[in-house]
């Protein structure tokens, strides 16, 4: 559950031809608490990495506080690579690593888009399906996210090459609020998950001023639980506001 707010849940984009290239994210880290109602029970954190050409690293990983590693003692590690243009976020592979737990996983994707296909390798099983143009993995749609808003985009919609099937996320703009984060106190623009059931809620704030990164994330599970993701530092490449590292 550690990173399930800020993999699961950091929204998917719309597709994203014709992006501003001033709208292309710049290198950045972040790192985020994780909470579930009053209670602190883990960490994350992002970074992207990019060279000249376009190629970019992203990395996510994610562990549980020490005083609760008795009950949640996994560790999750995901990596994307690919390259980010003007006419969107091309991943060329994603690895997802678990480890710590009573049950560890791993699972890889490669993307071929001469034959728009990606190939799913999960525990020694490899199977392959067709993509449909501008398919993401589910780690990278945050910067998918952070483009589509930055190109002032307010219904968001996407496919996501996950567990060998293609889903589709759909997120809607429906407000603007300023809270108050362990990082600073933002402005931001609110967004919910679309879903064809109200079982689960999921809400997302986003700051303008650091290039639209998510700096909240709340969700109610089927059981009624609460989980929280908040930003509490983040680069100096993103904005001198706040706390930056």
């Amino acid at each position: 559950m550690l990173n399930k707010l800020l993999i699961t849940l950091l929204l998917p984009a719309l597709l994203l031809g014709g992006g501003r290239a001033d709208a292309m994210p710049k290198d950045f880290s972040a790192s985020y608490k994780l909470s579930r109602g009053s209670m602190k029970i883990g960490y994350s954190s992002i970074e992207l990495v990019t060279d000249k050409n376009g190629d970019y690293t992203y990395k996510s990983s994610s562990w549980p506080v020490r005083w609760v590693g008795w009950l949640l003692k996994d560790k999750l590690y995901e990596t994307s690579k690919g390259k980010i243009t003007t006419q969107g976020i091309r991943p060329d592979s994603y690895s997802y690593l678990r480890t710590g737990g009573s049950k560890e996983r791993e699972a890889k994707l490669a993307f071929n888009w001469e034959e728009m296909t990606v190939e799913n390798n999960v525990e020694d099983s490899r199977w392959k399906m067709d993509i449909p143009a501008g398919t993401l993995d589910k780690l990278v749609s945050l910067l998918g996210m952070m483009i589509a808003l930055a190109n002032d985009q307010t219904d968001i919609s996407f496919n996501i090459a996950d567990g060998g099937k293609l889903k589709d996320y759909r997120f809607r703009v429906v407000d603007e609020e300023t809270i108050e984060v362990p990082a600073g106190t933002f402005r931001t623009v609110k967004i919910t998950r679309l879903r064809d059931n109200n079982k689960r809620e999921t809400y997302i704030w986003c700051a303008p001023e650091l290039d639209y990164l998510p700096i909240r994330i709340w969700q109610r599970e089927k059981d009624d639980s609460e989980y929280q993701s908040d930003l509490e530092k983040f680069s100096a490449s993103l904005n001198n506001a706040g706390n930056p590292d």
